[in-house]
């Protein structure tokens, strides 16, 4: 230390501080230690601490209960019923089920694959027909019915934004409207067995009241090999 006195300048030397020596076992690492004063005039400094997220370390668990509750829904879904298109039922809905008179084929309306169709099922051969020109876009159809073997389907569609009573042929592939210019509606027909004749609802007389529709004689019938007309 340096100071001043009566003009001389004289220096002191502080006695050395003694130091401890420290045993080989008892010896122990000094890490150095930062001050950092605080000016005047500023907020106090916020110490920082480090931690450690707690949902870190629940991940574990969240994993666990996730996977049972995927395995839950799982057993609770519909993956116990057949889909396929071989399969008669879906997950999405079927209904307005209708049978021919041999019992073979099934005609039905479905929502599968996100539309709105008529399909028919053979239940010998557990696979759906193919009945092409059937389902147009931008028409509804539903309420089929069948004849005996089920060569003849009718159902209910739209014209015109009125309901109609179509009639589809199997053996010729094609559909006719056996209603194109009826003044009333329509709902419900129902084909008799033979597909001479066709009943059905309507308004005509400005309530609903059964009305039955003749084909006519010359129409090929649907009727068993071997049986008389």
């Amino acid at each position: 230390m340096l100071r001043f006195l009566d003009g001389v300048l004289q220096a002191h030397r502080l006695p050395p501080t003694p130091v401890r020596a420290a045993s080989p076992l008892g010896r122990r690492k000094v890490e150095p230690r930062l001050c950092l004063s605080q000016p005047r005039g500023l907020p106090p400094l916020v110490s920082v601490k480090k931690f450690t997220p707690r949902f870190l370390l629940s991940r574990p668990l969240l994993w666990s209960l996730g996977l049972s509750l995927v395995s839950l829904l799982t057993s609770c879904s519909y993956d116990d019923i057949p889909i396929g298109s071989t399969s008669l039922n879906s997950r999405y809905t079927e209904e307005q089920p209708a049978l021919s008179g041999n019992g073979r084929f099934l005609a039905f309306v479905s929502n599968r694959n996100g539309n709105h169709q008529l399909l028919l099922y053979d239940l010998e051969q557990q696979q759906f027909v193919r009945i092409s020109g059937l389902n147009r876009p931008e028409t509804i159809a539903e309420n089929p019915s069948l004849s005996y073997t089920g060569r003849y389907l009718t159902y209910i569609t739209t014209d015109q934004g009125r309901p109609v009573i179509d009639l589809y042929d199997r053996a010729t592939q094609q559909s006719q409207t056996l209603t194109p210019i009826y003044r009333g509606w329509v709902r419900n027909p129902s084909i008799s067995p033979d597909g001479r004749y066709v009943v059905f609802e309507t308004t005509i007389h400005g309530q609903w009241d059964i009305e039955v529709l003749d084909r006519g004689p010359n129409i090929e019938l649907d009727i068993p090999n071997g049986a008389p007309p």
